[in-house]
């Protein structure tokens, strides 16, 4: 059984109790810079006995080409010379755990992690209410139940008044409720950052401020320079150390969901797993070699969101999928408002038009998901009725959720 510990801002009480994971009642409302939980014991174990340690980052940009995850892994390297530490870099910029806990089996758990670290904060941690990010973890654990897990949450400029007062952020009161129940140990980054603010030692953006003899945290609010990577390390590194003695190894148990309909079992389906009408070709997505064990987007992140893809560019195409589960995901060209457009049909219900524009406006590889449905067996065509002159719907591996 697990020893509970519970930290705040350094101060460490340990309390011997035997509780299971989910009896952690952390105000999800409120932020600290570590909630220990159930801790780490069998990745320091790993680490202690100098044997062969993968850990695994998913999240989105700020860990796929962010810093902060070479410099942690390069600490942990030199904290534990006689352990052989290698990373798995499952991160994906611009994709939420909504699409995270579809790909964690092939981009992640296949490899065989010790560690994963989860940053989804700031891309839509909330993502259906908490529900995918609570899929990953019986996901995980279902895998091996010695895998450890640590949710990390970074900052960016639409939190920092909220982070200031010590409150969590509309996306993280979604995901610490997941922490609590499964005794997730979670690190908070963004106290560290607002610390150095209020001290006027930090520039948050280039540009709002003097920044003579001061850290200049971003360009953009969102990602750190090297310097703030470094206050990223540096709270990973001392909230580390401060629990690297806590807690008894052992396998983690799977506890009742938290949530009804929790994305536990989410998975891609290769797009070879529909059928296409006469006009869809395989569409070419460049010299990328196969995605392997690093995901960092060579090529803007095509190829590790699509796997492969048809493309089409005349209207009235169609294809036809079938299907188990309660919710189906699309990976697809979006585009402008009103560009690409499609009809859904399924099982004989109405159909329904959807408008595959992206957030930005900006024609982009990306996903989404359609309505949610009884759980069940289902056949699903969907066929273009409006394509922008110049756009090709691209359609890559889809998402398949159920529990």
């Amino acid at each position: 059984m697990r020893l509970r510990i519970s930290l705040l801002f350094g101060l460490s009480i340990l309390i011997l109790t035997n509780i299971s994971a989910q009896s952690y009642d952390f105000d999800v409302t409120k932020t600290e810079e570590l909630r220990v939980r159930d801790g780490m014991p069998n990745f320091f174990k790993k680490l202690k006995a100098g044997d062969p340690v993968k850990v695994g980052y998913l999240g989105g940009s700020i860990t796929n080409g962010g810093l902060w995850r070479a410099k942690s892994l390069e600490w942990l390297q030199s904290e534990y010379p006689k352990a052989n530490i290698t990373q798995i870099n499952a991160a994906i910029g611009g994709k939420g755990p909504d699409y995270g806990t579809c790909r964690i089996k092939e981009h992640l758990l296949v490899h065989n992690p010790d560690m994963i670290f989860i940053e989804f904060r700031v891309n839509n941690g909330s993502a259906f209410q908490g529900r995918a990010l609570e899929g990953m973890i019986p996901q995980i654990w279902e895998h091996n139940p010695n895998i450890e897990i640590c949710m990390v949450y970074t900052i960016a400029h639409w939190m920092k008044e909220e982070i200031a007062r010590g409150d969590q952020t509309s996306a993280g009161v979604f995901m610490e409720p997941v922490a609590n129940h499964y005794g997730i140990t979670s690190i908070e980054f963004g106290l560290e950052v607002m610390k150095l603010l209020k001290e006027d030692k930090l520039v948050f953006k280039k540009g709002d401020g003097p920044s003579d003899g001061k850290i200049i945290f971003s360009k953009d609010g969102v990602h750190p320079l090297e310097a703030g990577h470094d206050i990223y390390r540096d709270v990973l590194i001392r909230s580390l150390k401060a629990i690297e003695n806590h807690g008894t190894p052992g396998p983690n148990k799977i506890p009742k969901p938290l949530k009804k309909h929790i994305f536990s079992n989410a998975s891609l389906a290769p797009v070879s797993k529909a059928e296409f009408s006469s006009n869809w070709h395989k569409s070419d997505l460049g010299n990328e070699k196969s995605i392997n064990d690093d995901l960092t987007d060579r090529n803007g992140g095509i190829k590790s969101v699509f796997g492969e893809a048809m493309q089409t560019s005349k209207v009235g195409e169609s294809f036809t999928l079938k299907w188990d589960g309660f919710m189906l995901g699309l990976t697809s060209t979006l585009a402008e408002k009103g560009a690409i457009q499609i009809e859904v049909f399924t099982d004989g219900d109405p159909s329904k038009i959807y408008d595959l524009k992206s957030r930005t406006g900006k024609t982009a590889v990306k996903y989404m998901f359609l309505d949610e449905m009884e759980s069940g067996s289902h056949t699903t065509r969907i066929k273009l009725i409006k394509l922008a002159p110049g756009i090709k719907l691209q359609i890559g591996q889809f998402l398949i959720v159920d529990n």
